[in-house]
């Protein structure tokens, strides 16, 4: 069984509750587990006022807390007014390790292109096989991934996907003729640490159909560090998780959230 860290038990939480609700065809409420500081209207003006000294600026970044959001942000809120603040994501036309698209260059905007890509490809298919091999293929070194509690092994990602098969009693993965889509929405890079390595944090919307339908945008951040001549989820304790909120809403423009739009 893998143990999530404290950090994520809320999200295990509400995903258990999202399968259990889904399910039964009444919708869903989700609250992701985020950071204690409400304050903070961008990741910007954040990773500025990060203290020096002590923990490594890399760890520090990781650590640094996010804006905080509550359950139904995630399925809805207030549209923002005028016009977004975009982020613009490099379109590639390779393919890596799992089949996940490749190519991005050496940017922050190719590291946050990487990750939608790992991320689009575990949640779509909800199968942890797949899931354990994308570690294998996409981690700087698998066997030491760890936890902000030091846990050897665990992704929140894979504890994500075990909690939604389990609650949902779906073993063997989503239910027949259940779909399920992924779709990149919006960007945003937490933090930098020279050309070759940034807190890469991507905003997915996840649409969920079995008897009924079901929306919800989960947020999530990853080390990404520059390997050879891609991007690849580095070592280190996992970033705090990002605010969940949906895309395009005051909210989310609060969060730092830059809408995604293909370069």
């Amino acid at each position: 069984m893998i143990r999530p860290d404290r950090a994520h038990l809320t999200l295990l939480a509400a995903v258990t509750s999202v399968a259990l609700l889904l399910l039964s065809g009444l919708g869903f409420a989700v609250y992701f587990a985020v950071a204690d500081d409400p304050t903070t209207p961008t990741t910007a003006r954040l990773v500025d006022s990060l203290p020096t000294g002590g923990a490594s600026l890399r760890d520090e970044i990781a650590a640094a807390p996010m804006l905080a959001v509550s359950a139904a942000d995630a399925t809805g809120g207030t549209p923002a007014l005028g016009p977004l603040p975009t982020i613009d994501i490099p379109l590639v036309d390779q393919i890596g390790a799992e089949g996940i698209p490749t190519g991005y260059p050496q940017t922050p905007e190719g590291a946050v292109g990487q990750l939608g890509e790992i991320l689009v490809s575990v949640l779509s298919s909800m199968d942890l096989g797949h899931a354990q091999r994308v570690q294998q293929s996409w981690f700087e070194d698998p066997t030491s991934s760890t936890d902000s509690a030091g846990s050897s092994g665990s992704w929140p990602v894979l504890g994500l996907i075990q909690s939604f098969l389990t609650a949902g009693k779906m073993p063997d993965g989503l239910q027949p003729g259940a779909a399920l889509t992924v779709i990149p929405s919006a960007g945003q890079v937490k933090g930098s640490d020279d050309d070759g390595w940034h807190v890469a944090c991507v905003l997915v919307e996840i649409t969920y159909t079995y008897r009924d339908q079901a929306r919800l945008a989960y947020g999530h951040c990853e080390r990404m560090t520059w390997q050879e001549d891609r991007w690849v989820i580095a070592d280190g304790t996992h970033p705090v998780p990002a605010p969940s909120t949906w895309p395009g809403t005051e909210l989310a423009l609060e969060a730092g959230w830059l809408t995604w739009r293909d370069a």
